[in-house]
């Protein structure tokens, strides 16, 4: 038998990028992953790693986890290098999560695996970089490469050129994503056992062409021609043929009309897939049993019309009314869900917490939002019902931030899986807003911890949201007309202004060392939210000058000036109904003093943004009690445990050094830690480690201390104690 000519291999991500500098042919694609496609193979690939993962497990036991395969690519060699033919989203993004893998390690100070990677993503000669996956002519491409590997948070020496091609302005909006994706668990001692299984278990199988013109053909063989059906494809065979002829034809074109919208839809978002994207949570939203016995939502997720198949009967697909009524149904929510998609993208205000969610990367709203959508509602009432549903979820996003909560996907799946049975019941508004009230009394945080948040390595997104959240609050209270989206992402491109200038020296006598400067100057009480051009102009200036440019901009900026009351009566109008008078005190100086003041005020103003009542939820007359934190696990002991053995007492002091200062914690009854300095509470070592330290990641458990009969005792030996006898 005859050989193929063209060969395919098995390879690891640390082979893939080992023997490859890839390229890109001239037929190819954009990069147009956007921060749902990033964020799931992410989350494909934490949920893998995290079920085998066990911190007892000996170094070597990571090569024997099982495998994950990522997908076929298509290549072809010449000019030295290698040039994708298919799959370079998913090679570039992986060449990005290196990239951004690295600096973690950089962070804990694991330089020779941070090393390792670095020869996984580029290439150094003569003092420049070669990277392992771009366009040699596509400059800006290599200029944000360079910044990236340099410095990740800040991208300095970067300026997007204003006609940048959309590859590189897709690949800067990930890389300002992917840190809110990534998720917790594998900041701490799991990222190097993670990177490991990353590089050596993770799999691709390479297709390789023969040259480039039959790259091309494989390309558009692949992509013009010869497709699968899709799973909407399936499940509309399964269900027209339920239903006769006549009917048929009349449904048919609701159906064809139904994909027209959701391929509108898609137009920005070619990799979306939304038909089948629209179908799943269509299903998960009004049909699915989502409680922890059931394996609706992975099964939906697998195969839409499988699940269909093993459910016909409940669903009552075996009737032709019921196929009709089903198909009536998903045809006429897809007019709402299109509704959606475009309020996450583009502002409206009367759904603005939709475009607040998308802007999080929330993207399972849509599920949780189908699950009030009925086709007997007037546009008006299903609106009104989905801002108060997106409403909700903006206010558990915002108060999990900021008591350092994660908010990965699968921690608001959580959420939204819980939700969606009770408020599928719901008929009216005032229903959806009595569910709402009583979901918002169980709710166990608040923004008491706000008074002593601040901007972290991690967190700039989030604390540029608070800031135009706060600031458009205000504004429009005095002026009416401005809002959100003109502080998020208007015209005038706003950004964090730290009262405090970057200079120690002016401080020494209020602050004594410089680690404590930049944790008062990064606190949310020293910031404002200022245009660029304007903030560019006096950063660097002291206070009793910038005062004055403060005067001239909004109201939360200007309400720092001695003069901000005089002959402004819109502003005294609204302090006086607010009951914020005393809070906004003017500040003719900014010190220490000042700055906890401006804390209290952002807590205040952040409580009355997100007020229940002002939110529109019906709150039960009788309290209810706050349901208990959730007890999810990956690690098999926690400091509860520690606490409950006799390990350590509660409101025990622990410890960890960086760059020469000791950093003080305490750990409270309920297994919180709450840093000395900042007075913030973390609900894992590995934040709080790497709060202190000013990183994005840290092996919580290998660094934190604590003193023991006179010895610095690391937390993680009296973890191991703790496993020996047989706890949790």
């Amino acid at each position: 038998m005859a050989e193929s000519p063209i060969h395919g291999e098995g390879v690891t991500v640390r082979t893939l990028f080992e023997r490859n500098s890839f390229a890109l042919d001239y037929y190819q694609r954009e990069y147009t992953w956007t921060r749902h496609e990033v964020g799931t193979l992410i989350d494909d690939l934490s949920q893998r790693f995290l079920s085998q993962w066990n911190p007892l497990h000996e170094r070597d036991e990571v090569s024997r986890y099982a495998p994950y395969f990522l997908g076929p690519y298509v290549y072809h060699e010449g000019e030295g290098r290698t040039f994708l033919v298919d799959g370079q989203q998913r090679v570039t993004t992986l060449h990005l999560v290196l990239i951004y893998l690295r600096q973690l390690l950089l962070d804990q100070e694991k330089w020779i695996y941070a090393d390792e990677l670095e020869g996984l993503t580029y290439t150094a000669r003569h003092g420049r970089r070669s990277f392992k996956v771009g366009s040699t002519e596509e400059l800006a491409r290599a200029q944000l490469l360079n910044a990236l590997v340099t410095d990740w948070n800040g991208l300095k020496g970067f300026t997007m050129p204003e006609d940048v091609h959309v590859s590189v302005r897709n690949l800067h909006d990930r890389s300002r994503e992917i840190d809110g994706e990534f998720p917790e668990e594998l900041r701490g001692e799991a990222l190097v056992p993670f990177v490991r299984w990353l590089l050596d278990r993770v799999c691709l199988v390479g297709i390789r062409a023969l040259d480039q013109e039959n790259g091309r053909e494989i390309f558009v063989s692949m992509n013009d021609r010869g497709l699968r059906l899709s799973h909407v494809d399936l499940l509309k065979g399964h269900l027209f043929r339920r239903v006769d002829p006549q009917t048929r034809e009349r449904l048919g074109r609701s159906w064809a009309d139904m994909l027209a919208r959701l391929t509108t839809a898609e137009a920005d978002s070619p990799e979306a897939n939304t038909p089948s994207a629209y179908v799943r949570s269509f299903l998960l939203a009004q049909y699915a049993h989502l409680d922890a016995a059931s394996a609706d939502a992975a099964d939906i997720g697998r195969a839409v019309h499988e699940w269909i198949l093993r459910n016909e009967v409940q669903l009552g697909l075996d009737r032709p009314a019921g196929a009709r009524e089903f198909i009536h149904r998903l045809t006429h929510v897809s007019e709402r869900y299109c509704l959606l998609l475009r309020a996450g993208q583009e502002f409206r205000p009367d759904l603005a917490a939709v475009y607040f969610n998308g802007y999080h990367g929330i993207d399972n709203q849509f599920t949780l939002l189908l699950s009030v959508a009925s086709p007997e509602d007037s546009d008006q009432v299903f609106i009104q019902k989905c801002s108060m549903v997106a409403t909700f979820l903006d206010l558990v996003y915002v108060r999990r931030c900021v008591n350092n909560l994660p908010v990965q996907r699968r921690d608001l799946d959580e959420i939204v899986h819980r939700l969606i049975p009770v408020l599928r019941i719901c008929r009216t508004a005032d229903d959806v807003a009595t569910v709402l009230g009583r979901e918002t009394s169980l709710l166990e945080h608040d923004f008491r911890e706000l008074t002593s948040f601040g901007l972290r390595a991690n967190n700039r997104r989030l604390v540029r949201y608070l800031l135009s959240r706060m600031t458009a609050h205000v504004q429009h209270a005095c002026e009416g007309g401005e809002h959100e989206y003109e502080f998020l992402r208007g015209a005038r491109d706003y950004e964090i202004e730290h009262i405090w200038a970057n200079r120690f020296e002016r401080h020494k006598d209020s602050v004594k060392t410089t680690a404590e400067f930049y944790l008062r100057r990064n606190r949310l009480g020293a910031l404002l939210l200022l245009p660029k051009s304007v903030n560019a102009s006096f950063r660097d200036d002291p206070y009793e000058r910038k005062i004055e440019h403060y005067y001239a901009e909004n109201r939360l900026a200007a309400s720092l000036h001695p003069k901000s009351r005089l002959r402004n009566t819109p502003f005294t109008h609204y302090l006086r109904d607010s009951g914020l008078d005393k809070a906004f005190q003017p500040c003719p100086e900014f010190g220490v003093r000042e700055i906890e003041r401006r804390q209290q005020l952002y807590r205040l103003l952040c409580e009355e943004i997100w007020s229940p009542s002002r939110l529109g939820f019906r709150l039960p007359v009788i309290d209810l009690p706050p349901e208990p934190p959730s007890a999810r696990r990956h690690y098999g002991v926690e400091l509860l445990d520690l606490i409950k053995g006799g390990l350590i007492p509660p409101n025990s002091k622990i410890f960890r050094t960086v760059r020469g200062e000791v950093h003080y914690a305490t750990v409270e009854e309920g297994g919180t830690i709450r840093v000395e300095a900042t007075g913030q509470a973390y609900h894992s070592l590995s934040a709080a480690g790497a709060a202190v330290a000013g990183t994005r990641a840290c092996a919580g458990w290998d660094v934190w201390r604590i003193e023991q009969g006179g010895a610095a005792v690391p937390l993680k030996r009296l973890r191991e104690e703790a496993i020996n006898r047989g706890l949790p």
